[in-house]
């Protein structure tokens, strides 16, 4: 799923145009959405085999991975026609990343709520 997910984002970021309302900053808050789904998907993929790792430690990792992609995708645009290199955008990133790490931490403490999705 991580691959499939990635692919999609090198396609939409090849495009030289892409479709976004017209309502300003949701750029910013597509891009953290993209990436906390991003960190979702890479945290399923390794955790099973960083077991012996602490939980924080684990998100850090995913989100380090996260925001170094968010650079790649970044410097990627910047030779696609009509799009540009936003240092912002990897600053939306890398929160979205950091927003799910942290309250998927935060929620794992929660006896009356059991396993959350990646533990």
């Amino acid at each position: 799923m991580v691959a499939a997910w990635v692919a999609a984002n090198v396609w939409l970021s090849s495009q030289s145009t892409v479709p976004v309302p017209g309502v300003p900053g949701i750029d910013k808050g597509l891009h953290a959405i993209e990436y906390a789904i991003l960190a979702f998907l890479l945290a399923r993929a390794i955790f099973p085999r960083l077991r012996r790792l602490p939980a924080a430690r684990r998100w850090a990792i995913v989100v380090i991975g996260c925001f170094l992609y968010g650079i790649f995708d970044e410097a990627h645009q910047a030779f696609v026609p009509n799009r540009s290199c936003d240092p912002l955008d990897v600053v939306a990133d890398a929160s979205g990343a950091l927003l799910l790490a942290l309250a998927l931490l935060a929620l794992r403490r929660q006896p009356w709520l059991g396993r959350v999705g990646v533990d």
